[in-house]
């Protein structure tokens, strides 16, 4: 596993999880996207970009900096993206959060947001669709999923890395449950041979990820709740990380450790593994970590 800190030359190797460490969460998102090829790896001129965020929570620890997501933005327009589209809907407050708002609020102002999933979200065939079981799933059924998912030409998934009481992690594999309504997570719970089932469940959060898989995950593990998630409040540690990528097994997997829990308990983390979604494995994978 190829860990490189700031100042030693790149590896030829094209990074498979670039990790910056840094006070500014702004600056190591910009650092990280760049390291791991720039934003021009995934947005081209005229492109829709699906963006997914973990914002609807009040504790911090609990949601994505916003920091974060104004440097995602910032990249796609300056990229060429020609239209931003929010995937769950972002609160005004959520902006207001960032010390950054004022110089990018024109910036966030031309993104456009699915207002209507907005949890808890219900079904509305303008924004919703009912899709069978992806294929390949071995225990989600029908889904609604929201339908812009299926048109923007990139999607950009940004969880942040913290605790869930369910599933011991929440981070970019469960993220993908913002896509759809809250009848259908509550499936996810309930279908099970018992509610709450464990191994269930994370094979439903696994069969998720079949749908559509993100081009660019960008995670929060900056400022992490690590109990009594998702919402707290509860402890929290700030590994003060942007980690960006584009597997979402490897992300959890290496998240998982910068917040204390251990890859291989997590059910979600090992499913994915088993349907070939991502590498488990981090000792396969290149990691850069920079401290910026």
């Amino acid at each position: 596993m190829a860990m490189l800190c700031a100042g030693l030359a790149a590896s030829a190797q094209k990074p498979d999880i670039v990790s910056v460490k840094g006070s500014d969460a702004f600056l190591s998102t910009l650092h990280a996207v760049e390291t791991l090829g720039g934003m021009e790896r995934f947005v081209q001129p005229g492109n829709t970009v699906g963006i997914l965020v973990n914002s609807g929570f009040r504790e911090k620890g609990a949601y994505v900096d916003p920091d974060v997501v104004i440097a995602a933005v910032k990249m796609a327009f300056d990229a060429g993206a020609s239209d931003i589209v929010f995937l769950q809907h972002i609160l005004p407050e959520y902006w207001e959060r960032s010390k950054l708002e004022p110089e990018y609020r024109e910036m966030i102002a031309r993104t456009r947001t699915i207002e209507i999933n907005q949890f808890p979200s219900e079904f509305h065939e303008d924004f919703f669709m009912k899709i069978e079981q992806p294929e390949g799933a071995l225990a989600a059924g029908e889904m609604e999923v929201v339908k812009e998912i299926f048109e923007v030409d990139v999607f950009i998934n940004i969880p942040i890395a913290k605790n869930h009481t369910l599933t011991t992690l929440t981070n970019s594999m469960k993220n993908l449950m913002g896509l759809k309504t809250r009848a259908s997570n509550v499936k996810f719970h309930l279908d099970g041979p018992a509610r709450n089932d464990p191994d269930y469940l994370a094979q439903s959060i696994a069969d998720l990820n079949l749908l559509r898989p993100a081009d660019l995950i960008i995670s929060d593990v900056t400022y992490s709740l690590i109990t009594n998630g998702p919402s707290g409040p509860g402890e929290t540690v700030a590994p003060g990380k942007v980690v960006a990528g584009t597997d979402p097994v490897a992300i959890d997997a290496y998240c998982a450790g910068l917040i204390g829990f251990f890859a291989e308990d997590i059910l979600t983390i090992e499913k994915g593994s088993l349907l070939a979604i991502g590498e488990k494995d981090l000792q396969k994978l290149n990691i850069v970590e920079l401290e910026r």
